[in-house]
């Protein structure tokens, strides 16, 4: 294992890739999605890896990438709010995050991952009205790939739901609108890392069942990590569901960093650090976000999303922090669906 020192400037290295280096510009006027590429799920390039050579196991994952673009031109000089699922270097920043969700879930599960018309992060410093006219369109296509998914790549197989950031909302409004009471039953688990669930949709809308502990199936795995509490982010502030990923417990009770298996970091060539024992997790006093202890907060904050996510919150390296435990926890909670189905 490489030093600590390493594994940082590793770890900063792969957050920056996402998040830093896509051109950013302070226009405010809406981008006209239609003039970018649809998707069309018929064809293997719009998934991160060929479907047709994916199913060599009994469980696949539907996994939805966060955001990983900036605000654009096209070659009119037209600011662009949408990814574009053909461009080469936006895809590539995608990949980024592809590869690391992929390492997590591949010991498991057959990895399936559509490219989709996803907002950019500029999006989201807009007001809330703004940004669900604009998630609506990244929302169709999701919605078309998990289709085309179901009809054509799943034959049958228990699968799990997965995203991160603007994923962990694809995940969430998968569930609430168009995952069916058939296909429910064949979900093993959903993992929506770094969002948020309020009081009032877990009262409406059934098929949100919080985690409870590390065996529960058909249910909602969702946390957010901050160092100190007044970093949680403003987007999250009715947030409602949390669980400890190290102990699988909901009621607060700290995971000493001895409890933690190992945080894993990727380079931008895939190579991979893990810091064994070194993430301490609790949970704020309301109990709706985890607390943790064991990094410095500036070796992870990123100045340019500060107004989101302001230094001591770890927004980003959600994926990270917990993986070997977490890699653990989807292949018991598949055990425990096999058991039971």
């Amino acid at each position: 294992m490489k030093n600590l020192a390493c594994i940082k400037v590793i770890a900063y290295l792969f957050i920056g890739l996402c998040l830093s280096c896509t051109t950013t510009t302070t226009d405010r006027n809406n981008s006209p999605a239609g003039s970018l590429p649809v998707p069309d799920y018929a064809q293997p390039e719009m998934w991160y890896r060929s479907p047709e050579s994916l199913a060599n196991k009994a469980v696949d994952v539907f996994y939805i990438t966060p955001t990983c673009i900036w605000d654009w031109e096209d070659q009119s000089g037209q600011t662009m709010h949408y990814m574009d699922v053909t461009n080469t270097a936006q895809r590539a920043r995608v990949d980024q995050s592809n590869a690391l969700a992929y390492a997590l879930f591949e010991k498991s599960c057959n990895f399936y991952s559509p490219y989709y018309r996803q907002i950019t992060m500029n999006s989201w410093f807009e007001s809330e009205e703004e940004i669900n006219k604009r998630y609506a369109i990244a929302h169709e296509d999701v919605v078309q790939a998990f289709q085309y998914y179901w009809e054509h790549y799943n034959n049958g197989r228990p699968f799990i739901l997965a995203g991160h950031s603007q994923g962990a909302k694809a995940v969430i409004e998968l569930l609430k609108h168009i995952i069916t009471p058939e296909q429910y039953q064949h979900m093993v688990a959903a993992y929506a890392f770094g969002f948020s669930v309020g009081e009032d949709e877990l009262n409406q809308y059934t098929q949100l069942k919080p985690a409870a502990n590390a065996d529960d199936i058909g249910v909602l795995i969702l946390f957010n990590s901050v160092s100190h509490e007044s970093a949680c982010s403003p987007l999250f502030a009715d947030n409602v569901v949390c669980i400890n990923p190290v102990n699988w417990t909901v009621d607060g009770t700290y995971a000493p960093a001895s409890e933690n298996p190992g945080s894993v970091f990727f380079s931008t060539n895939g190579q991979s650090d893990t810091l064994f024992h070194a993430v301490g997790v609790g949970m704020t006093s309301d109990r709706h976000t985890l607390l943790i202890d064991g990094l410095s907060d500036d070796d992870y904050y990123i100045p340019s999303i500060a107004r989101l996510f302001p230094k001591g919150n770890y927004h980003v390296q959600e994926l990270n922090l917990y993986f070997l435990s977490v890699q653990q926890n989807i292949a018991n909670r598949i055990d425990h669906y096999r058991q039971h189905n």
